[in-house]
């Protein structure tokens, strides 16, 4: 009997036979234990859904008359980076009659593994592990409590439902809104998505709403007491009943907006002259150390404190985890560390203090008895929080400036675990005068504690709860001299006059944020729930899209030009406003995201099938479709004039990122022009066809060879199943040689000295 482990990845695949085998040998895509188990791995998904032409030759050109498309049940097929490991899996399988599935504890993690036993059409027995702590006792403790694999049946379909509406929904509303715009004139694709146009609306809204905000004036009423040589400001704090009596005279922050109101509640005070000290609240509030970083979370911090794009924190994690094994998996959605990870603080401060020199002079003061909420089994699923390693044979040296940069955020929230705490004595007073109740409060540090690590610039993000109050006035004096009970006299009754601002405009770190918070834009109360309820364990609080896919998501809304840099601040382009008007409301609304939540949660919990759920997903996408062909988009600003193709009449189309005009009917007709000023110059010479030749193509052993001629002379031949094959071939002595493209570098002047 041959068992076989499948891991999510090669990581985990190795924490696994340390865990099961004192020695074990590595071949050729698998590890053989010293008992002949296997244990082998994926590199993530190692399959991927057939593009759409595959299903149906018909769907190999876009064109509005076959939207929708009917794309379900989809194939699948392996990734090209994925086929040779997908390859080894396969001879595996056909020896092993005991497969355990060890995907990540998660339904992307189930699925991952499942779809190669379907794919493969594996007959055996197959059990489940669940694994999210690649320490070698927790490796063991899961594997002594495998469980039957079609326990976890449910969740895995959940994950199937999820990919099934993203590629039905994306590919279906792409085509159908690039063709129906493309007809208005605007050259490009307009990707839909469900978490991409959800960002996009997000951004838009916003943007908007920071332009259209007037200012408009507010008032805060003051009381001012001196008492023993020190001034006390308490700020009036309107109740339920006076906000009720005149709720047009205050805004949505129950601030006073009316000036004659405020007005008369100040000489209300002053006529009172006196306030009465009805409570007081004095403590030392301790601020515990912020958790250790998530994938967003370290990629908020590094766009702002050092500038770094998203996607470029995301490489330099995977480098630093990778290639240098500086630190732990990278592309979690949790902040925090198994309980067990706890004994390893003196190993991996020690090397911080050898790897980081900013953090030697504090590495003496942290005490690894410290044991602090970070550490929580019961708040991981998948995997934990990163963190460093024990690196031994890491040389900073080998590092880039950024890496550097990005290692140390790291190391630096992780020593921060085992520093005390900040302490601030936090002072609260209220005072009633006549039938008002005023507040007053006072904040100071007593202790800097963790905070001791980081400076201004290398702030933590998270909010630091010090339990100041909102309704205090910085200035105040010393709140603990007084006492309930107290009378003091009131010298003036001021008044403040201040502005409503308008939302700020997002900047990189903030979108990142709201992403991660985004059910809060969820009006539907049912729906909100739905989000929040999946985010309860995780980094995220009713997020759209994961740590893993949220920077390329955003990299596409830039590379398609619906959103744009201005200074620090992300906004949308002219077209992505557009865009956003343009489509139906459920397309760029979290809510989306939300209402196939439930849909998928039915899934996991085994109360539809797939089949059930392919059948909604058809029916939602097909009326969305029909509803973008019959009401169209309400695109302007890309209009532009239509140039006819000379040969067949067709309408030509500006290749935007080429710089060149093509024929809409190709492949059929292959003319091409050159742009000039924004217009095809339909004078110029028509590149000639190519020569067909007697030579099979070498490359796709299907077509033959076209000889073509460049303008100077240069002879190549290429294949005539363009686009399908792509091979390009030089004839030397006889015989057929892979053309090789060199791509153009700029060439560097250098000065003279």
């Amino acid at each position: 009997m041959t068992t076989l482990y499948i891991a999510e990845k090669p990581e985990l695949a190795r924490a696994i036979a340390a865990g099961i085998s004192e020695s074990s040998s590595t071949k050729n895509g698998y590890i053989q234990c010293a008992d002949g188990t296997l244990v082998t791995w994926c590199y993530g998904h190692l399959f991927e859904f057939v593009p759409p032409e595959k299903i149906n030759p018909e769907y190999a050109k876009w064109n509005l008359s076959s939207m929708p498309m009917s794309l379900m049940p989809i194939p699948i097929k392996p990734t090209k980076k994925a086929a040779q490991q997908a390859n080894v899996i396969k001879g595996l399988l056909s020896k092993a009659s005991y497969v355990i599935n060890a995907g990540d504890p998660d339904p992307e993690g189930q699925r991952l593994v499942d779809e190669v036993l379907e794919y493969y059409k594996y007959k055996g027995r197959v059990g489940r592990v669940l694994i999210s702590d690649l320490n070698a006792t927790a490796v063991r403790k899961a594997v002594a409590e495998i469980r039957p694999n079609d326990e976890f049946k449910p969740i895995s379909m959940s994950a199937l439902g999820r990919a099934i509406f993203d590629y039905v929904y994306g590919m279906n509303l792409t085509r159908t809104c690039s063709l129906v715009a493309q007809d208005l004139g605007y050259d490009g694709v307009l990707s839909v998505g469900r978490v991409q146009t959800a960002i996009l609306g997000m951004v838009v809204t916003r943007y908007r709403a920071n332009k259209k905000h007037i200012k408009e004036p507010f008032y805060d009423v003051f009381a001012v007491c001196n008492f023993n040589g020190q001034e006390y400001r308490f700020k009036l704090s309107p109740s339920e009943q006076l906000v009720s009596k005149f709720p047009d005279k205050f805004d949505d922050k129950n601030r006073i907006k009316d000036q004659a109101l405020a007005n008369q509640l100040a000489a209300y005070v002053s006529q009172q002259g006196k306030g009465e000290i009805s409570s007081t609240d004095h403590k030392i509030s301790k601020i515990q150390p912020p958790l250790p970083f998530s994938l967003s979370s370290l990629q908020r911090e590094a766009n702002r404190v050092y500038g770094l794009a998203i996607d470029k924190t995301l490489e330099i994690t995977q480098t630093l985890r990778e290639k240098h094994h500086l630190i732990t998996y990278n592309r979690t959605d949790c902040s925090y560390l198994p309980t067990d990870h706890h004994r390893l603080a003196p190993t991996l401060l020690d090397t911080i203090n050898k790897l980081v020199p900013s953090l030697q002079p504090v590495i003496p003061y942290t005490d690894t008895n410290i044991k602090c909420k970070a550490f929580n089994d019961k708040k991981i699923e998948a995997h934990h929080a990163i963190e460093p390693t024990e690196s031994s044979k890491a040389n900073l040296n080998d590092l880039s400036d950024d890496e550097r940069k990005v290692y140390e955020l790291i190391c630096r929230k992780y020593t921060a675990l085992f520093l005390p705490p900040a302490e601030n004595a936090v002072s609260k007073v209220e005072m009633t005068v006549g039938n008002f109740l005023f507040k007053a409060s006072r904040t100071q540090e007593i202790k800097k504690g963790w905070k001791v690590i980081f400076n201004k610039e290398g702030d933590v993000t998270e909010d630091e709860n010090d339990d100041a109050d909102s309704n205090g006035e910085s200035g105040t004096g010393d709140l603990t001299k007084l006492q309930q009970g107290q009378f003091l006299d009131i010298n003036d009754a001021p008044l403040k006059q201040g502005f409503t601002t308008p939302p700020a405009l997002y900047t990189m770190d903030t979108l990142l944020q709201d992403m991660n918070n985004a059910a809060k834009y969820i009006t539907d109360e049912r729906l909100r729930n739905i989000l929040l309820e999946r985010d309860k364990d995780s980094a995220q609080n009713g997020g759209i899209g994961t740590p893993a896919t949220q920077a390329g998501i955003i990299a596409n809304l830039y590379s398609r030009k619906f959103i744009k840099d201005s200074k620090k601040n992300v906004i949308p382009t002219a077209i992505g406003e557009e865009f956003f008007d343009a489509l139906p409301s459920f397309a760029v609304k979290v809510d989306l995201t939300a209402y196939w939540q439930e849909q998928m949660d039915m899934l996991a919990k085994g109360t539809t099938s797939i089949t059930q759920f392919q059948d909604r997903v058809e029916k939602f996408v097909n009326s969305a479709v029909y509803n973008v062909k019959e009401n169209g988009l309400n695109i302007k600003s890309v209009n532009r004039v239509h140039y006819s193709c000379p040969q067949c009449q067709s309408k030509l189309r500006f290749m935007a990122k080429h710089k060149f005009w093509s024929c809409s009917n190709y492949p059929t007709c292959t003319a091409s022009f050159p742009d000039v000023a924004g217009r095809p110059d339909l004078n110029a010479k028509p590149k000639a066809k190519a020569e067909e030749t007697d030579h099979d193509c070498p490359k796709c052993n299907k077509s033959k060879l076209g000889k073509r001629k460049s303008d100077k002379g240069f002879v190549w031949y290429s294949c005539s199943g363009y686009p399908k094959c792509k091979g390009s071939f030089t004839l030397e002595d006889g015989e057929l040689k892979p053309l090789e493209f060199k791509k153009k570098t700029k060439r560097t002047a250098t000065k003279k000295k």
